[in-house]
């Protein structure tokens, strides 16, 4: 039997203080009133010099400014040395706790990190899905071309149409994977490729800053772009541009995920930049930044070594699309000049484009400049902090004028054309590559340990707002088409020709049917005509002649892409007896409530001539 007395404490455990003995009574540490208590890890033996450990030692947390802890009280000679637990009890400061309970990098953070990622990306699923409208011409355009270059590779059936000519994209890329995803579930399938492109392009870009900068910043940097109205309004539109940011998303992964590897896995990322370039041609833009981007993330770790990087990179992409232009023919290069380097023209005044860029991106684009500036004045934000090497203060500089000067790249080039056609969408691939730095604006502005989180979230909520109501009104600028086809398909025939303003609309939603091929439509962009008298006629004086002799069997217009047209196509039909008014369909766009005026030829009047072949449109968007 154990001799122990029953109220003797268990060993390796201090006992109550005893009245009389050799040992010393046990003394509680000195609390401070406004103090936390903090468990401190299990330890083996107590310091018998009671020194702190040394500030480099691993298990120390790095926060050099905090306010120096008590000593940790010293056993008496005669306590077990076995394993105990002690708790120190630290004065409140404003850094006592911060690197420990923010900065310091464990499994938990991890993953806890991952699911606020994954409720970020739900609330972009989310945000871009409650947008509702019929295809968009340029949707419509895209997936029949794709079923078309499907039908053109499995069967030998003819293209009918050159839409290599004036498409602004590969149309065997892009076009031919939507068109698959329409075959399988509709529209809604074809849109759902884009939505997956946005959210991968969100993911990439939490991962890429989190290595840039560290997980907060990453956090930031997704929740900022995952409200943007580019953002939301791609991923629930069928067209190349979701596609193509996410295949620049992915090769700006690759360049700053191998930053610290000796071995040029970097150039992985140029197949994948150069797919995007040609998938969307306007996406050239941007191969420059990630090719930038490639020599600044490894600056830290290689030195002036990381400066060949992107001159590899840019000599890769090079030739990658050399070789494809070469094996494509003269036909993508003539796109290509046409489309992207060397577009027609337009008369939008550069204030209006300037109005229209802030508007899109006016607050990320803000941000991203508060972001750079901090970020180059200091890298850290609070004492302490555990980020990614940042480098010399010229790196950080380069890095955020990169970064950051890309949002305006789009902007700058619609400036010079002179046009706002599809700038909406433009300005998100800028706002990718800002991210980051509006991330670290937003950090900053936040401050340490969610000192004005109240100020952050009011930015992101004017963001959000933003971006929703933006995103909501670009999707019902154009009008619901449900009915428009529904009324044009009662009054087909097998061989007849169409007039229509925007034809890709009923081409696409009535594709399969005999008496609505794509070379019966013909839309009011342009036209090519020639008379019973083999006379050619073009623009307006073509349409009025075509329409004098009974050429087309519906005609459609609605006064909105080429009302000039229009008004003359109304004088002529009133006055023509062999057309009648078969319906007038109220229709509501961005310019407002109008109608759509479908016409029906009633009688066989007027002479058709074999040769009487107009031409489709020769330019889109």
């Amino acid at each position: 039997m154990s001799k122990r007395p029953p109220n003797s404490p268990p060993p390796g455990r201090p006992g109550p203080a005893r009245r009389s003995g050799t040992s010393a009574p046990y003394k509680h540490p000195v609390q401070w009133p406004d103090a936390e208590t903090v468990m401190l890890p299990s330890f083996t033996k107590a310091d018998p010099g009671g020194a702190r450990p040394d500030p480099g030692d691993p298990g120390d947390r790095g926060d050099t400014d905090a306010t120096p802890a008590p000593a940790v009280p010293v056993e008496p000679a005669d306590e077990s040395p076995a394993a105990s637990t002690r708790v120190l009890v630290l004065p409140r400061g404003r850094h006592s706790l911060g690197p420990a309970k923010f900065t310091e990098s464990s499994a938990r953070r991890t993953w806890v990190s991952r699911a606020v990622l994954a409720a970020i990306l739900c609330v972009q699923a989310a945000l871009s899905l409650r947008m509702r409208n019929t295809a968009f011409e340029d949707e419509a355009l895209y997936l029949y071309a794709g079923h078309m270059e499907i039908a053109h590779w499995l069967h030998g059936a003819a293209l009918q149409g050159n839409y290599f000519s004036y498409f602004s994209g590969s149309p065997v890329l892009y076009p031919v994977l939507a068109a698959a995803a329409d075959s399988l579930g509709g529209l809604a399938a074809a849109r759902a490729v884009s939505l997956v492109a946005m959210l991968t392009a969100t993911a990439l870009l939490y991962s890429m800053t989190r290595r840039l900068v560290n997980e907060r910043v990453g956090l930031c940097a997704a929740v900022i772009f995952c409200v943007t109205e580019s953002t939301l309004f791609l991923g629930h539109l069928a067209t190349y541009d979701a596609t193509a940011l996410c295949l620049l998303a992915i090769a700006s992964w690759i360049v700053v995920r191998t930053a610290a590897l000796r071995w040029p896995l970097y150039l992985l990322a140029a197949p994948l930049a150069a797919l995007a370039a040609a998938t969307k041609y306007a996406a050239l833009l941007f191969v420059p930044t990630v090719a930038a981007l490639a020599a600044l993330a490894a600056l830290p770790q290689a030195g002036r070594r990381a400066l060949i990087r992107p001159l590899a990179f840019g000599v890769a992409v090079a030739a990658i699309l050399a070789a494809g232009l070469h094996f494509a023919g003269s036909a993508y290069h003539q796109a290509l000049t046409s489309t992207t380097t060397a577009r027609t023209q337009g008369t939008t005044p550069a204030m209006t484009i300037l109005r229209e860029s802030l508007l899109w991106g006016g607050v990320p684009f803000a941000l991203a400049v508060f972001g750079a500036v901090a970020y180059a004045m200091r890298p850290r934000t609070e004492t302490g902090e555990r980020i990614a090497p940042p480098g010399g203060r010229i790196r950080r500089v380069a890095l955020g004028v990169i970064l950051a000067g890309t949002a305006l790249l789009a902007p700058a080039y619609q400036m010079h054309l002179h046009t706002d056609v599809s700038l909406q969408k433009h300005v998100g691939f800028g706002l990718f590559f800002a991210a980051p730095m509006a991330a670290v604006g937003l950090a900053r502005i936040v401050g340490d340990h969610f000192r004005r989180a109240q100020v952050g979230i009011a930015i992101w909520g004017a963001a959000l707002v933003l971006g929703m109501v933006q995103a909501g009104n670009l999707f019902s600028g154009w009008p619901n088409s449900t009915r428009f086809v529904a009324e044009f398909a009662r009054h087909l025939q097998p061989g007849a020709h169409y007039l229509v303003e925007a034809d890709e609309v009923p081409i696409y939603y009535l594709m399969g049917r005999r008496d609505a091929q794509p070379d019966q439509f013909t839309s009011t962009y342009n036209i090519t005509y020639t008379d019973p008298r083999g006379q050619t006629l073009t623009g307006t004086a073509g349409f009025a002649d075509a329409v004098r002799n009974g050429y087309f069997h519906v005609i459609a217009y609605n006064d909105t892409v080429t009302p000039t047209l229009d008004r003359m196509l109304a004088r002529e039909l009133a006055a023509d007896a062999s057309y009648r008014l078969a319906a007038a369909i109220p229709e509501t766009d961005m310019t407002g409530a109008g109608f759509c005026y479908l016409w029906v030829k009633t009688t066989p009047g007027g002479g058709t001539s074999p040769a009487s072949k107009p031409a489709k449109v020769t330019g889109r968007r």
